[in-house]
């Protein structure tokens, strides 16, 4: 009888799909042991709780794997915690890079988890193949295994209290070696409309950066899959995805001249099959050729990514990081002139040495440079980073807060029992150099960000600034003072992004655990009432409910800067027109069947084509001219896929809107029939 293994990278699914890729790493991971043992073994693998569950009422693993991250390390241990109490010989091994660095504190991670069994740090093909051998010598019985103190290679366990850590294994340097999950048809239940397909093409990052798992000596070295191999992956995910998104999982894609013939390809399957529509891949540092380049060919499908962290020369310091010049972002900025791609800027808020003033500083530069979509990500304390260690903590007096992760909650069934369950992570909330006021200012600035400027929501009054000198620096200042107004019009936008993220926010893990242990607790996050993604949630909020409001704020701002050049006639007029065909683009903008017909006085669907680069004046239309705005076909089938894919409750509209390119879902402008007094302005009419 084959040995069975369930293999699992489990994600919550107690509102909503938190991680909805297909599970990767730990399919090759079980591709690469199926190719060594063959049928020695015979392997499951599992995305959803309930599919796990499923199995287990039928199936004992002789071995159960789980890979697990900050957002599923706890679900992952509730089912450990249950299959070693109903079958304690199964063997639970767990691997990921969310793992720490030091002796001590591995042995402490482990203590506090007595359900693991075995963890495997890093890479895990090879690891798991030689693991497996390890037990196969003493009949699986890992009890007797540990009482030895083996070292198994890669591996770390304990025997009274005291860890047994065995030598780092040597990764694997011909990539190919590893089987294909996709080609070899492992990877087919994940095509279910819900999960989005990934692939590696290249593994490892040459960057040292202290808040990252990967910036350590032991992923330093890059390797890559042939492209031959990465063409026929890509060949059978295309025939299969029913989704828009892809997702390439390299650390600096556009590092090697390769990513381009990738995207080449990438961008035929697109012509043959419509997929991708979006290609999320994280662009490569210092390589800005092949990033410009490759955006071109993925025609607005790529959104190229300054993760830049932050802009500020001590902070890059201290965090071992380096960045394009911003002169150099500022071009690859420009390929939404071109390209209509959104230029995306990562920033972490509050890394060591962060001030307030150097945070704004990064946004507005970013700003200044181009970007059209920001993400500022809160400084998380990831367990193995330079960053989380005690002495970085002690130096950089480093304060945190614990909480609840978005969507990383559920109430699951595990072999009959009903377990409540809740992933937290520890956040960064002031420093030496930050107070926690400081820090809510920066937060609220971040939500600004999200909502008038990402997904080029203003982009058009945005070009119209532009063309009279006017910074967008000083635009944002101006909707941030608006916006933040406790009497104005969003105040409840602010106040209640601000009371949800202190609502979730403790001082420790005990804390959080003894607050989701009450009753009715967990039902409460699955509802939406705690534990959001609050930049998410009341981003959202602005959208489907501000819109108006949005408008103007923004124009507002925009007249009040452009000063007496507003006042001029034709000036004056287009502002008015553009407010107004902003507005119908946008509003409802999830609903494909609404749609807008006005009389204008600029040719608004020869700038939307030109990406408003012409000369608003130069399109003028003194006699008027009838459009109607409205959704394509395609724009409605990109839309409804949407929210097939996330559903249209709350909680999958904040998924959707965080993970879709919002702006290919604004309305287009057609001509329509002239009405009989077409000099005058029509009043907007929903039709």
């Amino acid at each position: 009888m084959p040995v069975k293994i369930s293999f699992a990278d489990l994600t919550h699914t107690g509102q909503t799909v938190q991680a909805n890729v297909t599970p990767l790493g730990i399919s090759m991971v079980a591709a690469y042991a199926l190719q060594e043992l063959g049928d020695e073994i015979e392997v499951e693998l599992f995305r959803y709780p309930d599919d796990l569950n499923a199995y287990l009422e039928s199936n004992q693993p002789r071995i159960a794997a789980f890979s697990c991250y900050s957002w599923n390390v706890n679900l992952a241990c509730q089912f450990a915690r249950l299959i070693k109490e109903r079958w304690p010989d199964t063997v639970t091994v767990f691997g990921c890079v969310n793992f720490p660095s030091e002796k001590d504190e591995q042995q402490a991670f482990l203590a506090a988890r007595p359900e693991i069994d075995f963890f495997i740090e890093n890479d895990g093909e090879r690891p798991f193949v030689a693991f497996y051998e390890a037990l196969r010598d003493v009949d699986f019985d890992a009890e007797k295994l540990k009482r030895a103190r083996t070292p198994v290679p890669s591996a770390r366990y304990l025997v009274d209290g005291n860890l047994v850590a065995g030598e780092m294994m040597e990764r694997i340097m011909d990539m190919d070696t590893i089987p294909s999950p996709y080609l070899n048809g492992m990877s087919d239940k994940f095509f279910d409309g819900v999960l989005t397909p990934m692939i590696e093409t290249a593994r490892g990052c040459p960057y040292a950066c202290t808040f990252c798992v990967d910036g350590h000596r032991y992923s330093n070295k890059t390797r890559r899959f042939s492209q031959e191999r990465i063409y026929a992956e890509l060949d059978y995910i295309a025939e299969r995805a029913t989704v828009n998104e892809f997702v390439v999982t390299d650390l600096n894609f556009g590092m090697f001249k390769e990513d381009v013939d990738t995207a080449r390809y990438l961008a035929k399957l697109q012509d043959k099959y419509g997929f991708p529509k979006y290609l999320v891949q994280s662009s490569a540092k210092n390589h800005k050729a092949n990033i410009i380049e490759i955006s071109k060919i993925m025609r607005g499908a790529m959104a190229p990514a300054a993760s830049i962290q932050t802009t500020d020369k001590e902070v890059l310091r201290l965090a071992k990081r380096r960045n394009l010049p911003l002169k150099d972002l500022a071009e690859l900025a420009a390929t939404k002139e071109s390209d209509d791609a959104t230029f995306l800027s990562e920033i972490i808020m509050n890394l060591p040495g962060e001030s307030k003033r150097s945070h704004f500083k990064t946004v507005f530069d970013m700003l200044d440079a181009g970007a059209t979509l920001f993400r500022s990500y809160q400084f998380t304390l990831l367990e193995g980073t330079e960053s989380a260690n005690k002495q970085s903590r002690e130096t950089f007096e480093l304060k945190t807060k614990f909480r609840v992760m978005p969507r990383s909650f559920g109430i699951y069934t595990i072999m009959g029992e009903a377990v409540g369950v809740v992933d937290t992570e520890e956040i960064c909330v002031a420093s030496s150099t930050m107070t926690y006021e400081d820090y809510r200012d920066c937060r609220a600035l971040d939500l600004t960000m999200e909502i008038f400027i990402n997904d080029a929501i203003f982009y058009e009054l945005l070009k119209f600034l532009d063309h009279y000198g006017v910074s967008r620096t000083d635009f944002v200042k101006g909707v941030h003072a608006m916006a933040t107004d406790a009497d104005g019009a969003m105040a409840d936008i602010y106040q209640g992004f601000a009371d949800d993220e202190e609502r979730n926010l403790w001082d420790s893990p005990e804390e959080v655990a003894a607050f989701v242990a009450q009753p009715g607790v967990i039902e409460d996050y699955m509802e939406g009432k705690h534990g959001t993604n609050e930049i998410h949630r009341y981003r959202t909020k602005a959208l489907i409910k501000h819109m108006d409001v949005m408008h103007d704020i923004a124009f507002g701002v925009g007249r009040s800067l452009l000063g007496e050049a507003a006042e001029d006639k034709d000036a004056s007029l287009f502002l008015s027109e553009l407010c107004e065909f902003s507005r119908m683009r946008k509003d409802n903008f999830l609903d494909p069947d609404k749609s807008y017909s006005q009389c204008f006085h600029f040719d608004f669907a020869a700038l939307v084509d030109s990406n408003f680069t012409l000369d608003p004046f130069s399109v003028m239309v003194p006699e008027g001219v009838h459009l109607e705005v409205v959704h394509t076909q395609d724009q409605g089938k990109l839309i409804n896929r949407w929210i097939d894919q996330y559903d249209s409750s709350e909680s999958g509209l904040e998924r959707l809107l965080s993970r879709s390119q919002l702006s290919a879902m604004y309305r287009v402008a057609m001509a329509g029939e002239q009405p009989q007094a077409s000099s005058e302005r029509a009043v907007a009419t929903a039709v």
